[in-house]
């Protein structure tokens, strides 16, 4: 009878797996398309993320459904092979071999078996999809929340509030050692509620302006999930070299890590069962673990009071000056000096450190999406695009007026002054004065924001009474130190006890819109009448050098062609006179000479015939060529034959 009651246990216990894991896998499902489809519409980063936890309790739940269905199975077969043996052996009937019938249990054997190994390559796999694509969609876009900061933040915290509930159900569920398979999906769902409790925080931040969270908290999110993905290849590797026990409970896709913070029971007893699980025998039982068990959290509590300790300590680098605090107020208004001092432990005592080398940094005018200003100077890896007037790059709307000089006479009914407007980007650079560490920490509030009013306040006196094309060009410089000069008058007046370094005038250009496109099309032809007179300054510094050596080349063609004239005429000019003397002192041997030499040198390649003059019609032809050898062909067979 305990046999049969434990089989009908093991029944319902695998029918209510099976029901569970059918609705984790569905809420899982649900969730994931949720997530899906609202990270393609809405954005942000962190959201994005929670498709990996999703998506992995979809599949472990799957796997935990079919999990459920086979054991099912297999413990029907079991009560099944009870009842035939108990009817054979009340009929007496021969035993006969059901190994062909009952193969629901072998099935289920090696789905427990080797499952796990493809679940956990899967999830391994899954994860390392979602990370990359991730990747790419955040450096080739500018990933941000797209739609209403606050309806993302609370479509996040409704499907948190979601999934810590179905999760620690699960965790609760799992307990039983039957209903180990849900443990996955219990835990998986505990991660998406971390990741959407942290999207919604982000959302909140990014309400505020605080847009910068989101990437950075979606950053650590992505290297704990690639963590994650790395645990399941590194456990279906270790599996090959774990000891076995006779029972085995703890799935190989289950994560570990993950274990430590969702599985009822404690951190340390959660340590405890993975390092048994692991070596195969009770680790948890030595004295080693044992002591380290009783003593671990004195040993924590030791260690954060002695690192509170450490905040007694403080450091006053060598560019840097130091104001003593004690319970939030100046002991002393005296700069300390670089070195090392002893405060009471934080947050009672402290000391705030100054540099006064540092630059800092406030910009006026237009910034860009991100919150830099858009002239910002972009590091190595970052890509960057050329962006025209007439596009929209910036997020202020505030524009300056400035001046347009008058073109032409003006009639006294329109002597009224031109003005238009103009968008600019102005970074202030500034340091801490020594004298001024009280003024800028203590007697101001927000001296950036101050700063950056101050400038704004400069920058309009000075625009309104300058010449737009002037400030845009030529007159840049004059108009910085003009506006540096003001700026530093004004922080002075205030006592904001800083010294402004540096203050340029960037990427000044005309609002975009109607205006921007009729001053792109006049620079465009400022620049092309720049382009042609360069064209032609070019065109005429080649061609004159060109000309230049052309005419020395002709003249001197023409000297060269003069002076061989005049060299062979010459001398063929003696040439002739020495052959005339020659001819007068022996014409029949000049004569004859000169018909040899023509025959020889002028008549070389040419077959030559020799005829007399008193042979009449015979003509006799001469080859005075020696040939190498005699064949038989040459010789006169007619001369032996009268010999003979």
């Amino acid at each position: 009878m305990t046999n049969e009651n434990e089989i009908r246990t093991a029944i319902d216990n695998a029918r209510l797996t099976t029901r569970l894991a059918v609705i984790g896998w569905i809420f899982s499902l649900a969730m994931l398309i949720i997530t899906a489809v609202l990270n393609a519409y809405r954005g942000g980063n962190v959201f994005g993320l929670a498709v990996i936890p999703f998506g992995l309790a979809t599949l472990f739940g799957l796997a935990a459904m079919i999990y459920g269905m086979l054991a099912t199975a297999a413990a029907q077969e079991s009560e099944e092979k009870i009842l035939l043996a108990r009817r054979r052996a009340n009929t007496n009937a021969l035993d006969v071999e059901e190994d062909v019938r009952f193969t629901s249990g072998r099935s289920f054997e090696n789905y427990s078996r080797f499952a796990p190994y493809v679940l956990a390559v899967t999830g391994a796999i899954i994860t390392a999809l979602v990370l990359l694509f991730s990747w790419r969609s955040w450096g080739s876009t500018n990933a941000g929340i797209t739609g209403s900061a606050i309806h993302s933040a609370l479509i996040a915290a409704v499907m948190m509030l979601l999934s810590v509930f179905a999760g620690a159900f699960y965790i609760g569920q799992s307990r039983t050692p039957a209903f180990r398979w849900l443990r996955s999906v219990g835990a998986n769902l505990i991660a998406a509620f971390a990741v959407l409790a942290a999207a919604t925080i982000t959302s909140i931040c990014f309400h505020s302006n605080l847009t910068s969270v989101d990437g950075t908290v979606a950053k650590i999110f992505f290297w704990i999930f690639a963590v994650l993905g790395a645990e399941f290849i590194t456990n279906f590797i270790i599996e090959f070299y774990r000891p076995r026990t006779m029972k085995e409970t703890r799935p190989v896709f289950e994560s570990r890590l993950l274990a430590l913070f969702t599985e009822p029971g404690g951190v340390m007893r959660n340590i405890a069962s993975a390092l048994d699980y692991q070596f195969g025998f009770k680790v948890s039982g030595t004295w080693l673990y044992s002591f380290a068990e009783r003593s671990f959290f004195p040993v924590i509590i030791g260690a954060g009071a002695i690192f509170w300790a450490f905040t007694m300590i403080h450091e006053v680098g060598p560019d840097q000056v130091g104001v003593h605090e004690r319970f939030g107020k100046v002991v002393k208004r005296e700069l300390l000096k670089p070195g090392i001092y002893f405060t009471l432990p934080r947050p009672f005592g402290n000391i705030r450190t100054f540099s006064c080398t540092e630059l800092h940094r406030v910009v006026i005018g237009e910034v860009s999406d991100d919150g830099t200003d858009t002239s910002r100077v972009r590091g190595k890896g970052e890509t960057s695009r050329v962006v025209l007037w007439t596009e929209e790059h910036g997020k202020s709307d505030d524009n300056f007026i400035v001046a347009v000089a008058p073109e032409g006479k003006r009639s006294p009914e329109t002597e009224a002054a031109s003005i238009s407007f103009v968008r600019m980007t102005i970074p202030i650079r500034y340091r801490i004065r020594p004298e001024g560490v009280f003024s800028y920490a203590y007697d101001n509030v927000d001296v950036p924001r101050t700063l950056m009013f101050i400038g704004e306040q400069a920058a309009t006196e000075y625009l309104a009474s300058s010449d737009m094309m002037a400030v845009m060009s030529t007159a840049r410089n004059k108009a910085e130190e003009a506006m540096k000069k003001r700026v530093q008058a004004l922080a002075d007046a205030r006592n904001l006890g800083i010294e402004v370094v540096s203050l340029t005038i960037l990427g000044a250009h005309p609002p975009a819109g109607e205006v921007a496109p009729a001053y792109q099309n006049v620079i465009g032809a400022m620049e092309e009448k720049e382009t042609k007179i360069l064209e032609a300054q070019a065109y005429a510094a080649k061609t004159l050098p060109q000309s230049e050596a052309q005419a020395r080349q002709f003249i001197a063609d023409a000297r060269a062609y003069d002076y061989k004239v005049r060299t062979v005429a010459a001398a063929e000019s003696e040439r002739f006179t020495t052959l005339l003397r020659t001819y007068r002192i022996m014409p029949s041997m000049f004569i004859l000479r000169s018909y040899l030499e023509f025959l020889e040198q002028d008549c070389k390649n040419m077959r030559k015939f020799v005829v007399s003059a008193g042979l009449g019609n015979e003509v006799f032809q001469f080859n005075f060529e020696e040939k190498e050898r005699l064949d038989l062909i040459d010789t006169d067979i007619t001369q032996l034959t009268n010999k003979k």
